[in-house]
């Protein structure tokens, strides 16, 4: 009987990228079955790919289990990598390659004591009706869209007494914004449950935006929004800029852990040098 797998298009040089990035994301070694399911490629095809990352030094076979995993290789070439790219420094490209692309202002918060605030943006447009905001401007947390996809990743209690103490139900004159706390907490579900923050003439008149959030290791730690003249962010247009600021922030989730542990990275790469990983042959 033939082997069941889902079968990934690919050559070989695919292949063996699609192994060790299930190899990285697993949580525990994988049995050798397993990760040719997980790759969807015969066993055969899984155990020649491995056969070769164990030579290099890239997997080791417990030999006990049966198990596969990465050597410490792949974690040290990336720290090595990181450290040459300033990982510090790598917030401000994320932002200005995806101000390029959408040719929009892009925004990031940091979350700071139960409080969105400006920390970094990028302008992609140079001509025509170009939208500037003020950096020093305080987050309105249910009136923005960051502030709302970040109201609805926090429990209903909290999210509401962050949005009263922020002033709503204050009056604002011809900003069509949430006044009531029902209101807010259908604003936060329909958030939710589309998975982004939207806001449409709210914290300002003729400003429309959307915004995602940045996760850290502990959960959220900012957002990441891209902000344009009403008129210039409609459905159609959000549905073709939501998926890279998708990326965008995630790749923003991954520069920040990085700038955060970049001094344990470097003490690392010290004490390794230009050693050999360990590893293990069947």
């Amino acid at each position: 009987m033939g082997e069941t797998h889902v079968g990934y298009a690919g050559n070989a040089p695919e292949r063996t990228i699609n192994v060790i990035e299930v190899l990285a994301l697993a949580e525990e070694p994988m049995r050798l079955s397993e990760l040719a399911q997980r790759v969807g490629i015969p066993r055969s095809a899984a155990h020649r790919i491995l056969a070769s990352l164990i030579d290099r030094g890239w997997v080791e076979q417990n030999q006990e289990s049966d198990c596969y995993a990465l050597t410490l290789r792949m974690a040290l070439l990336g720290q090595r990598q990181l450290s040459v790219l300033n990982i510090n420094n790598l917030k401000q490209p994320i932002l200005d390659g995806l101000a390029r692309r959408t040719k929009e202002l892009v925004r990031l918060t940091a979350v700071q004591n139960d409080k969105l605030v400006w920390i970094g943006s990028a302008r992609g447009r140079r001509s025509g009706l170009v939208y500037e905001a003020d950096m020093t401007e305080e987050i309105i947390p249910y009136a923005t869209a960051n502030g709302k996809i970040w109201l609805s990743s926090l429990p209903t209690e909290q999210a509401v007494k962050i949005a009263l103490d922020a002033g709503l139900g204050k009056p604002r004159d011809g900003l069509r914004t949430a006044s009531t706390v029902p209101e807010l907490l259908v604003e936060l579900e329909v958030t939710r449950q589309r998975g982004y923050g939207l806001a449409q003439e709210e914290a300002e008149q003729g400003v429309a935006a959307i915004a995602v959030l940045v996760d850290g290791e502990r959960g959220v730690i900012g957002t990441m929004s891209v902000a344009a003249p009403v008129n210039r962010l409609g459905s159609e247009r959000i549905a073709a800029i939501l998926p890279d600021l998708r990326r965008s922030a995630e790749a923003m989730g991954l520069a920040w852990l990085g700038g955060s542990v970049g001094k344990q990275m470097n003490e690392a790469l010290s004490s390794t040098g230009s050693s050999k990983a360990t590893r293990s042959v069947s």
